[in-house]
């Protein structure tokens, strides 16, 4: 009777012992690695009609992505001025010259009529510094073609500077910036790449103080075509 129970135990030993035998341990998953970026890009603004130049510093993370689109995100900082300069012997478009709030337009439409009556050179320098907090969504198209979109909100500083002959007036605000952005990048290396595209950018008005009259400026939304690099570390 012994005999017979230990047969089929000493027949299942074999395939017991294959099963064991091919039994394999998950491979553990790759972990999600973490690298920075910096870049720069100048810009044509298309409603100044002047450049813009901007740079930025980012994180982006192997395991950030949502339906192939990996994420990134980046703090930039920009620069753009325009000014404009007028003599006496221009005429005057029209008869703007104090109301509560300016156009780029109506402020020069004022400074021509300032210049007409005073005898004296006029003009205007405004600058614009924004900074913003982005998040940028990028996928390949095909080998190292890259398409890229995301938006980005902050604060701008806007500086004014207004002359009429000898006396100047400087005043300064703090707005709220925001900007949506898409393009296309190529990686050449690893570590390197080049991108081209388009962003909208927004403005609030500034006010300024009591040294230019208690105006506010209508900034107007701005189209930027821009091309720049950006290194992996």
């Amino acid at each position: 009777m012994k005999t017979i129970l230990l047969l089929p135990l000493l027949m299942a030993a074999p395939v017991l012992a294959g099963t064991s035998a091919k039994q394999t341990i998950a491979p553990a998953p790759n972990p999600c690695l973490t690298s920075w970026f910096a870049g720069a890009s100048v810009g044509y603004l298309t409603e100044l009609e002047e450049p813009m130049y901007n740079l930025h510093v980012g994180v982006t993370n192997s395991c950030w992505n949502v339906a192939g689109w990996n994420i990134s995100l980046f703090a930039e900082v920009g620069y753009a001025d325009t000014s404009e300069s007028y003599n006496p012997g221009a005429r005057p478009n029209n008869r703007i010259i104090a109301q509560d709030s300016y156009t780029l337009g109506q402020m020069g439409d004022a400074l021509q009529l300032a210049s007409s009556f005073s005898g004296l050179e006029t003009g205007y320098d405004l600058d614009i510094v924004p900074i913003t907090f982005n998040v940028k969504f990028e996928r390949p198209i095909t080998g190292n073609l890259n398409a890229y979109l995301g938006a980005g909100i902050g604060i701008a500083w806007v500086g004014l500077d207004l002359n009429i002959g000898p006396a100047s007036y400087s005043d300064s605000d703090w707005v709220f910036a925001a900007q949506v952005f898409g393009g296309l990048s190529y990686t050449f290396t690893p570590n390197f790449e080049m991108y081209g595209g388009a962003r909208w950018i927004y403005y609030a008005n500034p006010s300024f103080g009591a040294s230019l009259g208690s105006a506010t400026l209508k900034l107007p939304d701005d189209c930027l075509l821009e091309l720049g690099a950006r290194y992996k570390f």
